[in-house]
């Protein structure tokens, strides 16, 4: 009997480690910038594509944007976004540069998308590449593919939904581990234009599903206000602008309880309307 209880010990043992010997993937680590505007009009700006590459679809100006975060106050962890959206005849394009972490470990990424408007409906692809460095361990990258639908219920109320796929990449050799899957529902509502309320239902494998909720309000086209909670991580976020002509500087930040506060820094340039 306990010869018997030796080996299955020995087995669950072997079985944890070869689990864990590989190195885990995952989708990049993701800022606590809110991007529920891709279920809008008059919200959108230039890291709105993150949420549904659809969105690029309803760009009537030409977009860009700046993001630089401290996570939870730790240096380690500071990320930094580049991006730019546009249209393109009766479609639009956005892409994007993201960094995160330090010499110790270290995540750069990739965004190409493509919209294309059909009236009412919205469709949109994205192609991402993820890239992994890790002290100690080899470099890794991950390529995805994803599709986005956006529906303009009404004309104030925008819903829709965002499906990504890996294409390629593997973490590990003893146990490899494909990169994670990703399915996003959104519904967006401007109760005015200057009032937008928007939810979305996030899950990925290798996360829990995600709920979050935002409000955002304007006042006099120059200042603004913004707050939401997310599910999981239970945290809150306040988010606070002004803009003056086409740049606009935003200051934000993320609270969750066990970790601690994640400020934000934000700066948005945006073409001047298009006549017509």
């Amino acid at each position: 009997m306990k010869r018997e209880i030796m080996w299955v010990t020995y087995i669950s043992c072997l079985f944890f480690c070869l689990e864990t010997i590989a190195q885990p993937s995952h989708l990049q680590e993701q800022n606590g910038y809110i991007s529920g505007s891709a279920y809008s009009t008059h919200f959108m700006d230039a890291f709105s594509f993150s949420s549904n590459p659809s969105c690029t679809a309803g760009m009537k100006n030409f977009s860009a944007g700046v993001l630089m975060e401290r996570k939870w106050m730790l240096k380690e962890l500071n990320a930094y976004k580049i991006s730019a959206s546009g249209n393109i005849g009766n479609g639009g394009f956005g892409m994007a540069l993201e960094r995160s972490g330090d010499a110790l470990y270290s995540e750069q990424s990739l965004d190409l998308a493509y919209g294309k408007n059909l009236g009412k409906t919205e469709l949109g692809t994205r192609f991402g590449y993820l890239w992994d460095q890790a002290s100690g361990y080899g470099n890794i990258g991950f390529g995805y593919c994803g599709i986005g639908m956006r529906m303009h219920v009404t004309d104030k109320l925008i819903t829709g939904w965002e499906l990504d796929l890996p294409v390629f990449g593997k973490a590990g050799k003893t146990n490899p581990e494909k990169g994670a899957q990703l399915f996003r529902m959104g519904f967006g509502y401007e109760a005015e234009e200057d009032l937008f309320l928007a939810i979305q239902i996030e899950k990925a494998s290798d996360r829990s599903s995600n709920f979050s909720a935002s409000v955002e309000y304007r006042y006099g086209e120059q200042f603004f206000f913004s707050f939401g909670i997310n599910s999981v991580e239970a945290s809150l976020f306040f988010k606070s602008g002004w803009k003056k002509n086409q740049l606009c500087i935003q200051i934000y930040t993320v609270y969750e309880n066990a970790l601690g506060f994640s400020p934000g820094l934000v700066f948005l340039w945006q073409s001047k309307n298009r006549k017509g």
